[in-house]
């Protein structure tokens, strides 16, 4: 009788850790399922894009700020070109696809996700500014080509989650390209290029366009 009570002791315990267990996997597989989303996006040429397909889908060309199915895969197909992308449940941790001179680089998002991923951060939104990113702004999301030189960092291009300090230079080359930056209250702005500006005059409110009528 003894034995029996602790065979059906034994069966309970392992029925019950298998329903306990079955959610937990059952989040992994929706993890893996998110989609990324597309936060930096530069093509140096007309010639140039980067696009998507999922299996033997055609290939659609990406827009920043577009989301990308988990099961796709990217394509690049000039060597300075490059993407930046975000799993949609967590935007601190970015990934970047970068062309190459030896032809089209293609990668599964499921693979890219295994690879390098930089951390970032950013302000968080309320009454009173986040001391962290006073004098600062952090790129949320750019398009183009953009540039950011000052006297801690020297020269670089512009990339998702960088920390823009109040003394640096700005440079969005080609018209209509556009950057997306983050005030240390949260609050949030759109740049548009072509334009040069500094990012203590953004923190001023000053109005960058001098011949256009745009704030």
């Amino acid at each position: 009788m003894k034995y029996k009570i602790f065979i059906l002791t034994i069966k309970i315990l392992l029925f019950s850790i298998m329903l306990l267990t079955i959610p937990v996997y059952q989040v992994m597989a929706a993890k893996k399922n998110i989609p990324v989303k597309v936060v930096g996006l530069y093509s140096e040429t007309d010639a140039g894009h980067v696009s998507y397909r999922v299996g033997s889908g055609n290939w659609i060309i990406v827009q920043i700020g577009q989301e990308i199915p988990y099961d796709a895969e990217i394509s690049i197909n000039v060597d300075r070109d490059w993407v930046e992308v975000c799993q949609t449940n967590n935007m601190n941790e970015v990934y970047e696809l970068t062309g190459s001179v030896d032809g089209t680089v293609t990668m599964k998002v499921s693979d890219l996700l295994k690879g390098k991923k930089r951390k970032v951060s950013f302000p968080k939104e309320g009454d009173k500014p986040d001391s962290k990113f006073e004098n600062k702004v952090v790129v949320k999301e750019y398009w183009g080509k953009q540039n950011y030189r000052s006297p801690e960092t020297g020269f670089k291009y512009i990339k998702y989650g960088d920390v823009l300090d109040s003394d640096g230079t700005v440079q969005i080359i080609a018209i209509n390209n556009t950057l997306t930056l983050v005030f240390a209250n949260g609050k949030e702005t759109k740049v548009i290029g072509p334009l040069k500006f500094q990012v203590d005059k953004l923190l001023k409110g000053e109005n960058l366009y001098k011949y256009l009528n745009v704030k």
